[in-house]
Formats: C-alpha cells, structure tokens, sequence
C-alpha cells in the first residue's frame, strides 16, 4: 500500500512526520508533499521526512488564495497521477481532497478545528474516514459529512501523538543561549486564516515583546508571516532581546524548558500544557480540545488582554517546574489518552489495506 501525506503546517508536519516515520518502519510505501510555509518543510526534514515541495502560503486577498489553491492542485495533480496512492491522508485540505476525490484515492481526514469552516466545507464531505479528538461534539464534524463518510472519535488531543514518541533536549535549549525556565515562547496569532475574519484581537505583539523585555524574559519568536520577520527586524533594530527561530524548531524541548508559552493559535499553548508548563493563547474564540484538556487540570489559559496575560505570568510558580519530571509526565500522557497515529494505522490496515 502507498500512503500519500500532505502537509500544510508546522503542526501537521510534526504529527505527520512521526506518522510516516512509523508506516515506512511497518513497510508501508510512503510520499509526503507539503507546501512552503512557516516551519512545515523544515519540521519534516528534522524527522528524516524529505518532502515534495509544492506551491506555497498565499498571504494576499481571497483571488490570491483560489489562485494559490488551483495552482497547487495542478501540480499535485501531476505528482499523483505518477505515484499512484492508495490513500490520501491530510487534515482539512481543499487542494489534495479535490486531488484524491477526481482521482479515486482514498481520503482519511484527520480534524480537530470544526471552527475552521471554510477548508472543512471544502474537503471534508470528500473524506471516506474522519478522525477527531472525542472532545469535539460529533455532531460538530457530522454537520460537514457525506452520509456514506465513517467516523472515528479517540479519547485524547491531536498534540499526545508527537509528545510521547519526543523527548526534551535541555543541549539544545543551551545552543540556542537559552536557560531552563527563564525564558518565554511567542507565537503570533494567524490574522490571515479565515477562522480569523470578524475576530477582534487585543493582544498587540510589539507591545507584548517591549513588556516582556522590561520584566527581564528572554523572549523566543516564532514568526509565522511576512509582517512577523518585519517586526522582528524591527525590534531588533530597537536593541530589544529577541530569539527569532527559523526554519524548524524542536516544540517539545522549547516548550518543556519554557517559563511560558504564549500564542494566538492553539496547538503550542496545548502542547505546553501537556507538559506541564504555562500555555497561554489569546485565540479569540473557545475551542473544544482547550476545554477539555483544561479538565484535566493542565495550566492552558485563554486571555483576552494585556492585564490577563500579566496575571497568569505573574502567578506562575516556579519552583513546581523546578520538580518536573518528564517520565512522569509521559507516563501520566499514555494512561490518558489514546494515540492518534496507532489509530491512523490500525485503520489504514482495517480499513484501507483490508
């Protein structure tokens, strides 16, 4: 069985890259396409995963985005058509859904962001399988799916998958002149996603960065647009200390080591609080997989200002990260939840194979 894989985030990219990872160990025939974004090439390589490289990130107006999607499509189309798959397997994706779906492939779709209406409207009535964290109400995803499509609900979040097969590396905190849990995680919101359109963010980055650097926090900057490494370069220039981390990074390490993480997305924030270290997103909306890992009791808070954020910063108790162990940690994670990528592949062996 060949099993394509798209890719079109930093996230995708870690979870997907421990995924193929497993299905070429297990003899599966693997492909792995991704698009030019962010951290999502870099993300695979730093798992072993040499991508095909198509299309990119449109930043412009919504022509730009439909033209950016047809063009891409186009070429994916080409690289299918030779590769022959059995299965697509893809979060919400217009481009490779519509690929699969004309070609007679397979698609599993793998969703934890019903809020991301658009892109689920647009692949998700294509998929033959959905898979979604049993925190997402079903019918939530049902509200997207042909009759005929299965869907499969596992008791865990998406972020498990990729911290259990990880392990934190304080070396490579120290090449980044980085110290354990006196430095903080910045990740700025997706302002260009549509999930984002008619959302107020009070949250002003620059702002934040000068406040963290007055209160003495090393401060590492992960840039997700054009406008991100302008402001970077901005800062810069003004003498503030900013780590800006380029290409890939290594999540489970930054976030473990972390005072804090703080991100206008959601899967940073949440992987830090898996961790057992701060997650703050200042998402605009309340999402399903937050809740529920907030249950749990796991430190992941939602602030809608700057007076928010200061108060969770300040009431973080440092000597509990001081008593961290990451063996536990693990321990406690696999005893909770379930897996998503041993599901992936029980199903593509039931489902798919048989």
């Amino acid at each position: 069985m060949k099993v394509w894989i798209d890719v079109l985030t930093s996230k995708q990219a870690t979870l997907f890259g421990y995924l193929a990872r497993e299905l070429l160990m297990r003899g599966f025939k693997v492909i792995v396409t991704c698009r030019e974004y962010e951290y999502t090439e870099g993300g695979l390589k730093r798992l072993g995963i040499n991508p095909i490289v198509i299309g990119s990130y449109a930043e412009g107006d919504a022509y730009d985005k439909v033209m950016h999607d047809i063009n891409r499509m186009s070429e994916l189309l080409k690289i299918v058509k030779h590769e022959k798959p059995t299965v697509l397997i893809a979060y919400p994706n217009p481009s490779a859904a519509r690929v699969a779906f004309g070609l007679g492939i397979k698609y599993i779709a793998i969703t934890d962001s019903p809020h991301a209406e658009i892109p689920s409207r647009l692949s998700l009535p294509l998929a033959d399988i959905v898979i979604t964290s049993r925190c997402i109400p079903q019918a939530e995803i049902l509200s997207y799916l042909y009759v005929t499509t299965k869907l499969y609900q596992y008791n865990g979040v998406d972020e498990v998958s990729w911290l259990i097969r990880s392990k934190p590396d304080i070396n490579y905190i120290r090449t980044l002149g980085l110290e354990e849990f006196k430095y903080v995680v910045l990740r700025p919101h997706e302002s260009l996603a549509t999930y984002y359109r008619g959302h107020n963010v009070y949250i002003d980055m620059e702002k934040l960065i000068q406040y963290l650097n007055s209160e003495g926090y090393d401060i590492v900057f992960l840039p997700r647009y054009s406008i991100h490494e302008a402001l970077a370069k901005k800062l810069l220039k003004q003498g503030l200390k900013v780590k800006v981390i380029r290409e890939y990074y290594d999540g489970v390490s930054l976030t473990y080591y972390a005072l804090a993480v703080i991100s206008g997305g959601a899967s940073l924030a949440r992987e830090a609080a898996l961790l057992h270290t701060v997650g703050i997103t200042y998402f605009p909306k309340k999402l399903y997989v937050n809740e529920c890992i907030k249950k749990f009791g796991y430190p992941l808070y939602d602030v809608h200002d700057m007076n928010d954020l200061k108060r969770v910063l300040k009431a973080i108790d440092i000597h509990k990260y001081k008593k961290k162990s990451f063996n536990n940690i693990l321990h406690e994670l696999k005893s909770r939840f379930e897996d998503l990528i041993s599901l992936i592949i029980k199903i593509l062996i039931n489902e798919v194979r048989g």
